[in-house]
Parts: C-alpha cells; structure tokens; sequence
C-alpha cells in the first residue's frame, strides 16, 4: 500500500522534476542478463498444516523439523514460539504482549534476529541454544534510535541501513550509507552527519547482509545490489539488466519513486549462501492509471500482476549469484524464505487465496536441482 500512495501522489502533484539517481556508483557494475544468469529452477508449493492459533503468522524453518512462529498480533502467549512440527508441541516461547509491537525476524545462518520497527528495538536468538536451554534461555534486548534493517558484526557492534542516506546529488554530501553501533548500550559508535535537506527512505530502503568480510545490500526500488568491504568501500554493483531505474520525485522534500518498484531484499542466509527476493516488477504510473489506479490496486489481480515474476536469488559467501528460483504457482508476496542446505529443502511464507499467510514447503519439478 505505500507504494501505492506514493504513485497518488506523484499524479496529484505538479510540476516534480525528475532529478538524478539516489544510489551510490561504481565503474565496477555486473549487468545481470540471461545470457550470464543460472538458468531458472522451478517449483511448485505443499501447505505444510499448522495449529490455527498460529494462523497468518509469519514463519521460519530450521533444520527442517522446527517452525519459528513471529505473530505480533495474536500472541499465544508469545509473539515469537518456536514449534516442533515432527512432536506438534510447543517448544519455547518469548516476549508476550506490548514486549514487541510490530515484529519481524530475519534468519541468519543459526540465529533469528527479530526488529521491532515501531519499538525500534532488536534482539538475537541464538537457537541451538533456544533448543538447549528453553526458557532459561535469555535473549538480550538493544534498543535503537532507528528500526531498519541490521546485521550483527561479532557480538558487540550492530550495523543498519541509514534510513537518512541519498547521494551526493541531493543537497547534502557525504551522508554514510550505513551507521553502527555498540550491540549492548545501543549507542552509536560516531556522530554521524545528518540529512536535513529531505525524506529519502522509502526511496533508498535497503536489506543487507554480511560475510567474509563484506556487506552486500538489496535494494527495493532499484534493480540493483552494492557490495562493499568491511569498511564501507563499495567494490562492486550487480544490476538486474532487464529494468531500467524509475524516475525520481521531489515534493515537499520527500523524495519519491514515480512507478511501483519491487526488486531486491533480503530473504535469509545459510552457512553457505545469502538469499534474496527479486521481485522483477516495474509497473509505471501510466500503466497503473490506465488499469484502474486505486481500484486496480486493491483486487487480488494486482498482486498478482505485481509479484508474478518474482525470484529467489541464492549468492555464495563470495557473493557470487549461484541459483535462481521461482515459482510455478500462482501467488502474490513471498513473505519469508527458509533454507536447509543438508536435505536442499525450501520453505516459504507467502498468501494463499484467502489473503493469508501461510507455510508452505517447495516441491521438486522434473529436472530441476531443488
């Protein structure tokens, strides 16, 4: 829905110019064509069945046998209950009710990183220690001064998205693309320059991830991915050759995207690889008037225009893109991903017909890897 608002508003208001691209640059670009892609594995979906109380929940998978439930509105007691789907019995559960708010987790390798946006808040779970140790296990709290996207470097240093940053073509230079800080006080580790020239983060929202030595960073509105070394130096762009950048719009110092834009975000990472959506959708904002606008916008037609290209990308740890999967079915928003390198199993958390959110398992087709 916000990108939805944001084409409205884009068509109601006059005269924004159209200025350069927000992102930062490098000669060093891969162009991402079909040419010098893997080829596109297919698969079909398996609703895996899960207690009603855990209904349009969000859900991740680990070691194929334990479902990480994250539900923040209807908490049974707890908003994030780890599950046995081979006992059906609950196994553990953490922060009840108004602990978290509006809750999201992301798995990294052995630990769940769960953020609260609104709380601005982020804790990491440790879940072979979650199986060992079950509620005497104690997962720690840091609280923020922003809720985006974050990576844990060792134990102390958390590193996230600038919410603030544009580059250097926007009326305030040198604004860092990403801030850090201390794991245990929440405190920032520099004072960072700020932006008060305009309101860029819905246009330059970032996921990231972090591995040897290196961030690489998915972007949504654009069909590209940075990566950089361990201190921000950025080595290298992948582009999704198929697109080309949407426009950007300035109103009331808010900058805007003029199309719908659904690329990159992050979607999971394994020992071995680093897995990312790619939505693949464009949809500019002559096509999104002439279907029907706001009204086209909220039928079950429009997801399914919006998200029928979309792909799972898996990167190495040199980040390196490997494989490329996509599904058969007909679906609209990939919620979550989950991977099992041992048994190459695939999970997913997307909407079924009735609008909810559902866990489904990824099923072989005839000649493809997974």
């Amino acid at each position: 829905m916000k990108n939805i608002i944001i084409i409205m508003v884009a068509v109601a208001v006059s005269g924004l110019a159209a200025i350069a691209q927000p992102y930062p640059t490098t000669d060093n670009i891969v162009r991402l064509t079909d040419q010098n892609m893997p080829a596109v594995e297919y698969f079909t979906l398996e609703k895996i069945k899960l207690p009603e109380i855990f209904a349009n929940a969000e859900y991740h998978i680990y070691k194929d046998d334990i479902a990480i439930i994250i539900n923040y509105k209807n908490p049974q007691p707890f908003v994030v209950t780890f599950y046995n789907l081979n006992t059906k019995k609950i196994i553990v559960g953490y922060f009840k009710k108004g602990e978290l708010v509006m809750a999201t987790g992301d798995l990294r390798c052995n630990n769940l990183v769960v953020r609260d946006g609104f709380l601005h808040i982020v804790s990491q779970l440790n879940i072979d220690s979650v199986l060992v140790y079950g509620y005497a296990y104690r997962p720690a709290v840091t609280q923020l001064g922003s809720g985006h996207s974050c990576v844990y470097v060792g134990e102390n240093t958390l590193t996230m998205t600038n919410p603030q940053y544009v580059n250097d073509g926007y009326g305030v230079e040198g604004l860092p693309e990403f801030v850090q800080y201390d794991a245990k006080t929440g405190k920032p580790f520099a004072d960072y320059k700020k932006n008060d020239k305009n309101y860029p983060s819905n246009l330059t929202q970032r996921s990231i991830a972090y591995c040897n030595s290196k961030y690489i960073a998915f972007w949504y509105n654009y069909p590209i991915i940075t990566i950089y070394d361990k201190d921000f130096n950025l080595l290298k762009m992948y582009r999704d050759d198929k697109f080309n950048d949407t426009e950007v719009v300035e109103e009331y110092s808010e900058l805007l995207a003029k199309d719908i834009e659904d690329f990159f975000a992050f979607a999971g990472q394994t020992d071995n690889y680093i897995l990312a959506f790619n939505g693949r959708c464009h949809v500019t904002r002559e096509e999104f008037i002439e279907k029907g606008g706001i009204q086209w916008a909220e039928t079950d037609d429009y997801n399914l225009a919006r998200f029928k290209n979309q792909e799972i990308w898996f990167f190495d740890n040199d980040m390196n893109l490997v494989r490329r999967l996509k599904c058969k079915n007909k679906m609209s928003f990939i919620r979550k991903v989950s991977y099992n390198e041992k048994s190459n199993s695939l999970y997913i958390n997307a909407k079924d017909a009735n609008d909810e959110y559902c866990l489904y398992r990824c099923k072989q087709i005839k000649n493809n890897k997974l």
